[in-house]
């Protein structure tokens, strides 16, 4: 509370331009959370990932409106083989202290992906990192580990990003507190659990960004940060309550609330290595007891969706047949009484000290005490409670898998589902060679058709296993003041880049 006492002081600096308009000369944006790294090949948590678009990029990404690949460091590109692509890199570019972009960068940071980041198991695989071949300072040959379906579409995920080779080995383990990119911001403080303070570079070769200082400000109580909107502190937010969307909204609001897709799953993960959470009749029970209507109503007020399964509609892929499991309370009694825990039992439920979180394991609480599972609710810090995921000692956890930064069913499920990456993104432990076979079957075919028939396998598979529940798609919500132009071109979730508002 103090320090939202001093933030609310802080006043706003403009500058007025002869046209009559006004125009920031910084934007401060509201968070829920604080950043776990700006290293995003270090960080999977979608904070991390929102202020690092800003700093660091890729050769190239996905637009989040037209879904198409559009070009970023690398200016054009070749697809000499089904495993083979030649890049074409901007002259000019320049990382945030003074080096210029080269293809030595290109390989290093490609080669670091595959070989000692968090994603090197799940993403950085497909890498050949025996396969560069550096043409001149702007020219390269990269190779994937034979054909990868959806691989260029995968560098809109913030694993790609391209650093400095100097800066990183200068940095060395502390590189994430203070990243060095090619982006129109760069770092310039990070006070934890506060805020962190970015400002435009000049010698930026895009187009350079509206404002001078982009501020992110940690503020984790929702009340608090809406009431920094709306006495004018900051200037937009994420995640707007749902029951405040008619408030805001209101003619007398100083500001508004803007309704965008949802690219975020809400899942309800099991793990499964602990007993009595190995048996999928236990799982398929909990699933039954679980009545995803209610918890969308009750949580999200409706601005939500709940999914038929593990996967956002906003993937590439549609599953066909696809049928969320009904509430049922008594099939679920009955699949309990039929794994042999007709009596019950204790679990714990593990989720972030978010309040949509907190709310919805409350829910889930008193829904799966009418099966007789008694539930034992434990909140953590974000970078508290990924910390502990990895180690594995969680019964269940209500957690998030996003389509922000890839909208390719492979690579989704690839995160979430694979054996290799347990102890990373796969929360729920799950290791099932079939499900291993199809993923890196599907992720192997570069073939649409093929690997769609693929995914229908992989999605009545995972079915049958149930190793978590889809919750909620919750729309996506912003804040903003009335006067902030270009929130509604807002398209990617939590990780847009902001530089044009």
């Amino acid at each position: 509370m103090r320090f939202l006492k001093i933030f609310l002081c802080a006043t706003l600096v403009v500058t007025c331009v002869p046209a009559g308009a006004a125009e920031l000369e910084t934007l401060n944006v509201g968070l829920p959370g604080d950043a776990v790294a700006l290293d995003t090949m270090q960080a999977v948590d979608t904070i991390s990932f929102s202020v690092a678009r800003h700093i660091s990029e890729p050769l190239l990404t996905v637009d989040g409106q037209t879904k198409k690949i559009v070009p970023v460091l690398a200016e054009r590109w070749e697809l000499l083989d089904s495993q083979t692509y030649k890049f074409y890199l901007r002259k000019g570019v320049k990382f945030h202290n003074g080096e210029p972009l080269t293809a030595a960068d290109v390989v290093f940071s490609l080669t670091r992906a595959a070989t000692s980041s968090v994603h090197a198991k799940a993403r950085g695989k497909f890498i050949d990192v025996n396969g560069f071949q550096i043409i001149d300072d702007h020219t390269l040959i990269v190779k994937t580990v034979g054909p990868v379906g959806g691989w260029l579409e995968t560098m809109k995920h913030p694993y790609a990003v391209i650093l400095n080779k100097k800066a990183v080995e200068a940095a060395g383990a502390d590189y994430f507190r203070s990243p060095v990119g090619t982006g129109p911001f760069k770092f310039k403080k990070w006070t934890k659990g506060e805020r962190i303070e970015l400002e435009a570079f000049d010698e930026y070769y895009g187009r350079k960004p509206r404002f001078k200082n982009l501020n992110f400000f940690v503020i984790p109580d929702d009340s608090s940060r809406i009431i920094a909107l709306e006495t004018g502190k900051i200037h937009m937010t994420y995640a707007v309550p749902p029951n405040d969307m008619e408030r805001l909204n209101a003619p007398s609001s100083p500001v508004r609330a803007v309704k965008g897709q949802g690219l975020v799953m809400i899942y309800f993960g099991m793990n499964t290595r602990k007993k009595p959470l190995d048996d999928s009749r236990v799982r398929k029970a909990i699933d039954y007891a679980i009545n995803k209507e209610a918890y969308n109503q009750v949580v999200y007020q409706g601005l939500s969706v709940a999914p038929d399964g593990p996967l956002p509609p906003a993937g590439a892929y549609t599953p066909k047949g696809s049928k969320a499991y009904p509430h049922d309370v008594e099939k679920a009694k009955a699949l309990l009484k039929e794994a042999g825990y007709a009596g019950g039992f204790p679990l714990k439920l593990w989720v972030i000290n978010f309040q949509d979180r907190i709310n919805g394991a409350t829910v889930i609480q008193s829904m799966l005490s009418q099966v007789g599972i008694e539930v034992q609710i434990e909140v953590f810090e974000a970078g508290v409670f990924d910390e502990k995921i990895k180690e594995g000692e969680h019964d269940l956890l209500i957690h998030t898998w996003g389509m922000q930064t890839n909208r390719d069913v492979g690579h989704y499920w690839l995160s979430l589902f694979h054996s290799q990456s347990i102890g990373n993104t796969n929360r729920t432990f799950l290791s099932d060679k079939l499900i291993d076979e199809l993923l890196d079957k599907s992720n192997s075919t570069i073939d649409t058709e093929a690997r769609n028939v693929l995914f229908q396998q992989i999605w009545e598979r995972l079915d049958e296993l149930r190793p978590m529940i889809g919750l909620a798609v919750p729309s996506e919500l912003y804040g903003a003041r009335k006067d902030l132009t270009g929130v509604d071109e807002l398209h990617d979730g939590r990780v847009n880049y902001l530089g044009n508002l």
